[in-house]
């Protein structure tokens, strides 16, 4: 029987799409588009079905005699050229979007695969390649090691629903148990698939209200085992709920754009599907009246549209994006800290000229930014601080001041499209200074209560910006130390300092809110992060007083000894058995240079001030400067 016999009279004709398609019935995915930033992972590997199949088959389509050019823009479970949603996650993340049958293709997910078993979907001919054999396949092509650094993702368990019934529910089992097995291997950052309500596809609803309720029901059932199985095990994997996805999407359709959710996009596709409407051959010429693959939330019975990919994708990214530019919470109160550092420090020098027994009242306020550019590991933040600060000191004796300051800070931070979150501080520090001739050392120690207020992450998902909103506190508690040698020439000085400065940020765990009554598949669950620094400085300084007034300038080499690795761990609200995972936060260069050049200096032998501008360099995607100015009252 010769090929186009074969196709024509036996597997296609009987549906080879149409049964491959529904052995994926994960179809119900709805996915997500791109945001602005990302982390970029060593690779993007994906094992599943149908759902996640970027064209594994074409050599198949052309074995049938589909003509190249054609075949090219074929092979996807989806309205083609597509893209499906592995596609979109391979590329968005640096990983490789082919199929694994093209060389260096990541996606290693096959149409009609099962988790464990052969599938009665497979085309003759074609390998047998369940997910376990996937992950064979990938793991024996790296020496049995997974990339700690790569992204995993595994969506299966339609096929066995559709091909075993009620016990195919049981193989959520399998698909932890392939989720652990890439744990052991090495691998870090997992993404795991719940099925999508596949009573919402046009296949189930063919089927009447029986065929519904039993296609929800499996479904959810297979959902249940499999979240409850990765809790048992505590696995730290990303869960990707689209069986609420669907849902959120088929209850406002016509917000993301479709007009039609219950019938299928796709029609025949002669001589290789004369009948059916498999999506595999889907191309635009073969769409049914009015549809597109925006208006059409199925492509067939089955498999979404390249829209519903879309939001499929999207769902992903926020998973990760959104842990991610929280990282940046932790950040911002370092150099919080620093500029109410620098009131404290102004303060102290005008003290530190006042006669001995005599109390200074200061007053001081520090108005800077810190932009932090686009990089693998954050988005892009604008930061405002602004620093005022109210003390006063006590010179002791000739050698020795201290004091005592109140501070408010307030931070906004500003993450272009991917959202914004202000900070509120309240701080009280102790501080004073000792000095022996050209020896002196200054030392404070500042503890604050910090509230976040105006927490938004604005989540795409789809056609809809989704702004998920939330409020949380933390503390920032910091010691520093500087000690130096000012060598004296008449009215100049100039010598060399070292300095430390230990801070720890903590910020407490919140909870996502978009407005919803209820949960959404992208509300996240943020435990609390910290944030430790171990600064150690080294530097010049010099001045020289000119009347009443002491110009001076300080430059000094930093390093942050404490700047390790450090993730955010989140869970989606949707999945009760709170499931976590870990995304890398955002890691600052670990050294720079700071300079600061300033005047103080006495208006009136009782009133003094001080201006000074700060500035940090070297510091890559880091811009960061602020001006300080105060006043003081001696008594």
């Amino acid at each position: 029987m010769s090929r186009r016999s074969f196709v024509q009279r036996g597997f296609v004709k009987r549906g080879f799409v149409k049964r491959i398609m529904p052995a994926v019935i994960a179809a119900a995915m709805v996915a997500g588009a791109p945001t602005a930033n990302a982390v970029q992972f060593q690779g993007v590997y994906v094992f599943g079905d149908s759902l996640s199949d970027a064209g594994y088959y074409r050599p198949f389509l052309l074995s049938i005699g589909v003509p190249a050019a054609t075949a090219a823009t074929l092979g996807r479970f989806t309205t083609n050229p597509g893209p499906v949603w592995s596609e979109i996650i391979a590329q968005y993340y640096g990983g490789n979007p082919n199929p694994s049958n093209v060389a260096g293709g990541g996606i290693f997910a096959q149409g009609g695969a099962r988790l464990t078993l052969s599938s009665v979907n497979t085309p003759a001919g074609s390998p047998q390649r369940p997910i376990t054999a996937q992950i064979a396949e990938h793991l024996s092509a790296t020496g049995g090691s997974a990339n700690p650094n790569g992204l995993y993702a595994i969506w299966a368990g339609a096929n066995d629903l559709l091909q075993a019934g009620a016990a195919g529910v049981a193989s959520a089992n399998d698909v932890a148990a392939q989720s652990a097995r890439l744990r052991a291997a090495g691998a870090r950052y997992i993404a795991v698939f719940g099925l999508p309500n596949l009573g919402l596809t046009p296949g189930a609803l063919a089927g009447g209200a029986a065929g519904v309720a039993l296609s929800t029901q499996a479904s959810a059932g297979f959902n249940i085992t499999l979240f409850n199985a990765l809790a048992a095990t505590n696995q730290r994997v990303i869960p990707v709920d689209v069986f609420s996805m669907l849902n959120e999407v088929a209850a406002n359709a016509s917000a993301y754009g479709f007009t039609n959710i219950s019938a299928t996009a796709c029609g025949p596709f002669p001589p290789f599907a004369p009948a059916g409407n498999s999506s595999q051959f889907c191309t635009a010429a073969t769409l049914v009246p009015g549809a597109t693959p925006s208006n059409y939330l199925f492509a067939d019975n089955n498999h979404p549209t390249s829209a519903a990919h879309v939001i499929v994708a999207d769902l992903f990214k926020s998973l990760i994006d959104g842990p991610n530019a929280y990282s940046v919470m932790a950040e911002v109160p370092l150099s919080s800290r620093a500029a109410h550092v620098r009131t404290l420090d102004s303060g102290l020098m005008q003290g530190a000229t006042a006669e001995v027994g005599k109390v200074t009242a200061f007053a001081a306020y520090d108005g800077g930014k810190t932009d932090i550019s686009t990089s693998n590991l954050n988005p892009q933040t604008n930061t405002k601080n602004r620093a005022a600060t109210v003390g006063v000191t006590m010179r002791v004796s000739e050698s020795v001041t201290v004091g005592v300051a109140a501070g408010k800070n307030n931070n906004e931070a500003r993450m272009g499209a991917v959202g914004q979150f202000d900070v509120d501080e309240n701080t009280i520090s102790f501080f004073g200074s000792a000095k022996s001739g050209g020896l002196y050392a200054n030392a404070s120690f500042s503890i604050a209560v910090l509230k976040y207020n105006n927490i938004q992450r604005y989540v795409k998902f789809g056609n809809v910006m989704r702004t998920n909103r939330a409020s949380a506190t933390g503390t920032n508690t910091s010691g520093n130390l500087m000690v130096g040698y000012d060598f004296g020439t008449g009215a100049a000085t100039f010598g060399p300092f070292v300095g430390w400065t230990s801070q720890q940020v903590t910020v407490g765990n919140f909870q996502e809110n978009a407005g919803a009554a209820t949960a959404l598949s992208t509300d996240l669950k943020i435990d609390g992060q910290s944030r430790n620094s171990s600064v150690l400085s080294g530097g010049v300084r010099a001045s020289i007083k000119m009347g009443s007034f002491t110009p001076y300038v300080r430059v000094s080499f930093d390093r942050d000894e404490a700047n390790k690795e450090r993730f955010v761990t989140a869970s989606p609200v949707t999945v009760t058995q709170n499931i976590k995972y870990d995304i890398p936060a955002y890691r600052a260069d670990d050294s720079w240079v700071t300079g600061v050049i300033g005047v103080r200096g006495n208006i009136t032998p009782q009133v003094g001030f001080g201006l000074a501008y700060t500035a940090v360099s070297s510091k890559t995607g880091v811009k960061q400067d602020g001006v300080t100015a105060n006043v003081s009252f001696a008594f």
